[in-house]
């Protein structure tokens, strides 16, 4: 197809094109890259929609399931993992509904479509496939023994009734009864007159005279392989992969590819011009037609779709399928494009629209080439829309809507005799009385299972599940009330936690040390800051990724540290010097093959001793780094500098800091974050000598999801930096002077103590102890013992949930064992991470003190009788609760579709551009967690859910909060998040729903 020469768009034009994109790429969420990822919505882009609505649209655009396999379900249904109360709260909840009174009278019974619809979701009546039909009928004895998941109780119903009917059957009743029923069923359809029923004929003729076009859930290239063997939409991915993979390079590749500077549609026609593949693919003057693209990617867009005349209403929703077809690596080039200040789109800037200007050349170049070797035809949609309504009777052949083909009456058999016959079963009719059913009333049935077919299960199937966890959790909450005292004396020590899943279970342990309270809250402790590390040249951002930071910090060495700053830089420049130069050689073409003579050697003697043993070989290269770099005390300056020229002591320094942060915090502002965050925790009162604050982070080798192990919000950084700022703000005696004045005094004993929580190892590292007081250093050590105890134990109990862990051991060699994890380079689990989350609860410690929630809720401390008008309530609602909305769904959908919206096993992983893994050494880059992040084998170990919210206060005040907010009355409507209020004055449970009206909870 020859490239068609147009006049230039004006810049409203090109506004326009750069809109319908925009728009087109909603539905595809933005994804992080690997050194930031976070969890996340695949189909965050679908939340304006009903839960079930979204899902069923990412089907049909992603190709990704929403749910488990009903299978499962039914499953989970069998073991008692889904209570028969509880599928029965979900059927009346989101189960059909029948158009008034309607029911068959069988026999002496009456059979309603709500007896046929719950019996299809429990035990399913499908469509038999062609070939399985004799084989069901022989040797499959299917007219011999019953089905395995019909009850003994109607079995044994059906037998005594057979019996008692038939006298020739008391040998082989269920053999009579089964055979008799078939014959009856088929005798009830009169399958000569079936198939020519007006029902059959009239799908044919549908199928027969519709107008054949475009469908609006298909690209071009997608209806040309689906009516051919297939390989355009294959052949246009790995162009795009192989472009798009070394453009978005990150360093991992020694040679860059050049030019990148300009952007990727203007360096992909200037290198493609070179590039032999285009002539290899058939595509004839390949290199003038790249060079003859129009300059700009919104003219080659309306270019492109022009000449495959796709109509400009329908451009949008084209768009959306085209990036559709690599999801992974458009959700990244979407989330590039949406933050320019990334230091790699900086430097060399992609977005969608480049990227699909690319796309659209291949699909209108590869199309025509197909189009013309199969029916020597233009591949546009006008000439193949005409040639298909020419030649409608092949085109529904060689089309996948085509009808199945085969004998017409086995294919009556198959749809509609098969399934009759086994909701007879179900209904424990028997033969006598399915035959005397009319035609009508047997059509009818069917009808009836095909109103509700097996793809709609899902939305009762997830309620009942979500009923069955809910029901135990608030019975649980419920039977617990009452058994935590009030702790009236000052406590040894206060720790405040990450709301994160795994402090849950380490907070039970600590608190069951002694005199020990502990606290949840956001693992950035509230403080958003951009943050600068020692002898680092990068800003990171410390917060959830739906904040941006206002306010710089950095990181510097303490005072009077000169000499061992000096050795640090000495040792620091060789070592940089050594691991820069070894990464250099290593990629390179010739050096690679020099290395392995060289240093074969020793890296026989790493290999060896990272394989057998891990712990001692880590902490011998430990031991050899930190006498190699030497390690330096330092502190993080947090204040704004009284004279910006001449900065002080714990104040920040001007350089490297872009304009648009403020040089740390105001006086005023630090009193009101330290204000703003006791009181989110309803930490006011009764403060302990220690008060520590335990961010979180995770230790793993060759791991390259380590960021998700670290944090599921904050883009995989951990809490320490956090938890030093608040720490240095709270320890400032002008700060609690300014707390005091307003009604929130700390005593002066009190120290606040940052320190960081390693979910892997169970430890808790401290910092800036050089300013522990002398006076508290008693109390700090005897913290420590009791943190090392409650380590060990909770060592243990994670040790019964990763699989292959030892379990039969103690706390202590437990503790020995989680350690060696974190070091070993082949372990696929380290640890589960965020994986098991169900529910988040906002509420006071009481409420789950001593409660084992086996690791599985968020824990957000929140005291609703200082929060009368819910504003503090508000502020956790609008950020953490979301935070946490996004975690459970990031996990259920690398759950319930792990190939699609998961990023597959981890086997098959390999890293690329430093951005992210393939499957393999080409495909598309993998969107979320690996199936060893969710899966024990074949066991899911985490229980795909939406998450439960629980939270202590009235109903009244959290609908004001949902009210104030479009983003809340979204999940909450939208049914993407599950709401329970429990009322702290009645202590009664009440369910929010979709239509934001309250129901009261019953317990039974």
């Amino acid at each position: 197809m020859s490239t068609i020469s147009v006049k230039p768009l004006s810049s409203e034009d090109r506004d326009r094109v750069r809109q319908i994109v925009l728009n087109a790429s909603e539905p595809i969420a933005p994804f992080w890259p690997m050194r930031t990822m976070i969890a996340q919505n695949p189909i965050h882009g679908l939340e304006y929609l009903p839960f079930d609505q979204a899902v069923r649209k990412g089907k049909a655009l992603l190709g990704g399931n929403g749910y488990l396999a009903n299978e499962e379900y039914r499953q989970f249904y069998r073991n008692g993992r889904i209570t028969k109360e509880s599928f029965k709260r979900a059927f009346s909840r989101v189960g059909p509904r029948p158009d008034g009174q309607v029911f068959i009278e069988v026999g002496s019974r009456k059979v309603t479509p709500k007896d046929v619809w719950q019996l299809h979701i429990l035990f399913g009546f499908e469509e038999l496939p062609l070939s399985l039909l004799e084989w069901e009928l022989s040797g499959g004895g299917a007219t011999k023994q019953f089905r395995q998941d019909l009850s003994e109780e109607s079995q044994k119903q059906i037998i005594e009734q057979t019996i008692k009917e038939c006298e020739q059957c008391p040998v082989y009743p269920e053999e009579a009864y089964l055979t008799n029923l078939w014959k009856s069923v088929l005798a009830t359809f009169g399958l000569s007159d079936f198939h020519a029923s007006s029902q059959i004929s009239g799908d044919s003729h549908s199928q027969t005279s519709a107008p054949i076009s475009l469908s609006p859930q298909q690209t071009i290239s997608d209806w040309v392989d689906g009516l051919t063997e297939g390989g355009v939409v294959d052949q246009v991915n790995n162009q795009l992969i192989k472009w798009v993979a070394a453009f978005l390079d990150e360093g991992l590749a020694c040679w860059e590819m050049p030019g990148r500077e300009v952007g990727f549609y203007q360096v992909w026609r200037n290198l493609a011009q070179k590039d032999f593949s285009g002539q290899l693919l058939g595509i004839t003057d390949f290199a003038q037609k790249v060079h003859s693209l129009p300059a700009t990617p919104e003219d080659a867009i309306r270019s492109s779709l022009h000449q495959l005349e796709i109509p400009q209403e329908q451009w949008e929703d084209y768009l959306s399928r085209q990036l559709s077809l690599l999801p992974g690596w458009t959700r990244y080039i979407r989330w590039l494009g949406e933050h320019p200040t990334y230091h790699a789109q900086h430097k060399h800037p992609i977005d969608t629209t480049q990227y699909l200007a690319v796309r659209l050349f291949y699909e209108m170049e590869l199309t025509n080439i197909k189009c013309q070797q199969e029916w020597g035809i233009d591949g546009t949609v006008s000439t193949l829309t005409a040639y298909w309504n020419d030649r409608p009777k092949e085109y529904h052949q060689q089309s996948w809507h085509g009808v199945q083909s085969g004998n017409q009456t086995k294919q009556m058999k198959c749809r509609y005799a098969w399934r009759l016959f086994h909701l007879a079963q179900f209904l424990e009719l028997s033969p006598r009385e399915v035959q005397d059913l009319s035609l009508t009333n047997a059509q009818m049935l069917l009808q009836w299972l095909d109103h509700f077919p097996a793809d709609q299960h899902g939305r009762v199937w997830i309620e009942a599940y979500e009923d069955s966890f809910r029901e135990k959790m608030l019975r649980n909450i419920s039977a617990h009330r009452g058994t935590v005292p009030e702790l009236e004396t000052r406590p040894h020590a206060q720790l405040a936690f990450c709301i994160d899943v795994r402090s849950e279970s380490f907070r039970r342990h600590i608190e069951a040390q002694g005199s020990y309270e502990t606290f949840g809250f956001a693992g950035f402790f509230g403080i958003p800051i951009s943050h600068q590390a020692f002898d680092s040249n990068q800003r990171y951002s410390l917060c959830p990724v739906l904040l941006t930071p206002n306010h710089a910090v950095t990181e510097s060495p303490r005072s009077g540290e000169g000499a061992a700053l000096e050795k640090y830089s000495s040792g620091t420049r060789w070592y940089q010097l050594g691991h820069h130069l070894f990464h250099d050689l290593k990629h390179h073409p010739i050096g690679s093959m020099m290395m392995i003579d060289v240093l074969g050697f020793f890296f026989s003697l790493g290999l060896v001793g990272k394989t057998l043993f891990q712990k001692r070989f880590c902490g011998m290269t430990s031991t050899i780094q930190s006498w190699l770099t030497h390690r330096v005390p330092t502190q993080i300056s947090i204040s704004t500098p009284s004279n910006p020229q001449n900065p002080g002591i714990g104040e920040v320094n001007a350089e490297g800091i872009p304009d648009r942060l403020s040089r740390g915090f105001s006086l005023s502002e630090r009193a009101t974050f330290i204000e703003n965050g006791l009181r989110a925790m309803g930490f006011t009162k009764n403060f302990a000598r220690l008060v520590c604050l335990c961010g979180h982070g995770s230790e793993t080798d060759n791991n390259p999801y380590y960021g998700a192990l670290d944090c599921g919000a904050c883009g995989g950084a951990p809490g320490d930096a956090n938890a030093r700022v608040f720490a240095a703000m709270a320890n400032e005696p002008e700060v609690r002077r300014i707390l005091k004045e307003i009604g929130l005094p700390i005593p002066d004993d009190t120290w606040f103590l940052p320190g960081k929580h390693n979910t892997t190892t169970d430890r808790v590292e401290f910092y800036d102890l050089e300013e522990l007081p002398d006076s508290h250093k008693e109390d700090f050590q005897a913290l420590k013992k009791n943190l090392e105890e409650a380590g060990a134990k909770q060592a243990l109990e994670r040790c019964h949930r990763i699989p292959s862990a030892p379990t039969e051991i103690s706390p202590e060699q437990a503790f020995a064992h989680v350690d060696e994890r974190s070091c070993d380079w082949a372990n696929t689990r380290p640890e589960w991470g965020l994986a098991g989350n169900g529910a988040f609860l906002i509420g006071k410690r009481k409420l789950t003190k001593g409660l084992d929630l086996g690791g599985r809720v968020f824990l957000h401390s929140y005291d609703s009788a200082d929060d009368p008008q819910g504003a503090i309530l508000e502020n956790i609602m609008t950020a953490p609760l979301i935070v946490g909305q996004w975690i459970s769904t990031g996990y259920y959908f690398s759950t319930v579709d792990p190939w699609v919206y998961g990023s597959g096993s981890k086997v098959l992983h390999n890293v690329v551009g430093g951005v992210g893994m393939m499957l393999g050494s080409q495909s598309d880059l993998q969107m979320g967690f690996p199936l060893q992040t969710v899966n024990n084998g074949e066991t899911h170990y985490h229980e795909p859910m939406r998450l439960l919210a629980i939270i202590e206060q009235t109903p009244s005040v959290i609908s004001s909060v949902i009210q104030k907010h479009s983003i809340l009355q979204q999940l909450f409507h939208n049914q993407w998040l599950n709401l329970v209020a429990l009322d702290p004055n009645t202590f009664e449970f009440h369910r929010y729903n979709s239509n934001a009206s309250w129901e009261s909870i019953r317990l039974g």
